[in-house]
């Protein structure tokens, strides 16, 4: 594939104040970008225990990492301001909602925006659910199930819905709203890395949407897609290949690895699956703290119970090498090359997650630019 095929969706944004954010939302429009997307979270990824100044300057300016405008409330404010941008969730869950109330959501959306918000899903994370007193069990099979349920409303605007499953039964269940495009139900994009997921993937998402996986894994992953798609008789063509990308930018490469280094820039870093790890030979640093041999941070990770000493530890204890892979990162030219790599083997939409701004605030016009020539060079391809 071409690179001037190629979509780029950058971070809406997601906090406040909301004058701000409204405003940015509508230059993200005008600016040309293909789509902006929005962490569905009651809580960050960043412990409260270092969310202090002399460790992380942007605390002086937000008083804590868990700082989120609800998602769907923002994306139905950016539908009505913005028109031609789509509207991401990267990712949402199914697990805080009703699939059916999840379906009229998506389908108020997709009316309210004309068509242009992409719902991106996956099983959720243990740090949005479990405080929160939500039943974090058996997440794949939940999102499995809610998955079919919200597939059924979608397909089926105005008709009763029957349904007996493992966790809901639906009877004479009904949603009387239609897609905005009629017969053409909102997208939905999976954020899937496991072998289920990818088969799920596979029968009932319309995009694939991982998180920084290294080319080989994305190659490999990608044909487990296509190769399953075919079996649930679906054409490849069915399904966008996309990739969401940390991204650190800058017009000198050796000033993102500054940054990189930073505390704010290894905490992101502890939510790097294992896999990232276990290529250099190490193991993941929350393996002794949460007493888990094998570390996933979607499911064993809750960073507001994490202590700082123990947390600075850990991040002690992340090398350079673990740092240098889990960031997109770089001058235009170096993202540039990425982007053309990744695009020859079928991906399709880049999300260039930018965080060069929150771990250095002098960096954010130098790395908007970069994105904006990114953007000028693949539209003008």
């Amino acid at each position: 594939m071409g690179i001037s095929e190629v979509q780029i969706g950058v971070p809406a944004p997601i906090t406040p104040p909301i004058d701000k954010n409204l405003r940015i939302s509508k230059q993200l429009d005008e600016f040309g970008y293909d789509s902006m997307w929005y962490p569905d979270h009651l809580m960050g990824w960043i412990p409260d225990s270092i969310w202090t100044p002399d460790l992380i300057p942007l605390s002086s300016i937000q008083k804590t990492p868990h700082t989120y405008l609800e998602t769907f409330s923002l994306i139905a404010a950016h539908s009505v301001l913005t028109n031609n941008i789509k509207m991401g969730t990267g990712v949402s869950e199914t697990l805080r909602r009703h699939p059916a109330q999840i379906a009229q959501i998506m389908l108020t959306l997709d009316q309210l925006s004309k068509g242009r918000v992409i719902f991106g899903f996956g099983a959720g994370e243990a740090e949005n659910t479990i405080p929160y007193g939500i039943d974090y069990s058996k997440p794949v099979s939940k999102f499995e199930e809610n998955l079919r349920i919200i597939r059924l409303f979608l397909n089926n605007p105005y008709k009763k819905i029957n349904y007996k499953g493992n966790f809901w039964t639906l009877n004479d269940a009904i949603i009387g709203i239609e897609p905005y495009n009629k017969n053409q139900p909102p997208p939905i994009w999976i954020g899937a890395h496991g072998p289920r997921m990818l088969k799920i993937t596979a029968e009932l998402a319309d995009g694939w949407i991982p998180i920084g996986m290294p080319i080989d894994d994305y190659k490999e992953k990608l044909k487990i897609i296509q190769n399953y798609a075919k079996k649930f008789d679906r054409s490849i063509d069915e399904i966008t290949p996309a990739i969401y990308f940390y991204t650190v930018l800058a017009n000198e490469h050796e000033d993102c690895h500054k940054m990189m280094i930073s505390t704010h820039a290894r905490a992101w870093v502890l939510t790097a699956f294992d896999s990232l790890f276990r290529s250099e030979g190490l193991k993941h640093p929350l393996n002794k703290i949460l007493n888990k041999e094998n570390v996933n941070p979607l499911t064993d990770y809750i960073p507001i119970k994490l202590e700082r000493n123990e947390t600075l530890q850990a991040l002690i204890n992340i090398p350079f090498n673990v740092i240098d892979k889990f960031y997109l990162h770089g001058t235009y030219e170096d993202v540039i090359k990425i982007i053309e790599k990744y695009a020859k083997i079928g991906c399709k939409h880049f999300i260039l997650w930018n965080f060069t701004g929150i771990f250095n605030l002098r960096k954010y016009n130098e790395s908007n630019q970069i994105l904006l020539n990114i953007l000028k060079y693949i539209k003008n391809r």
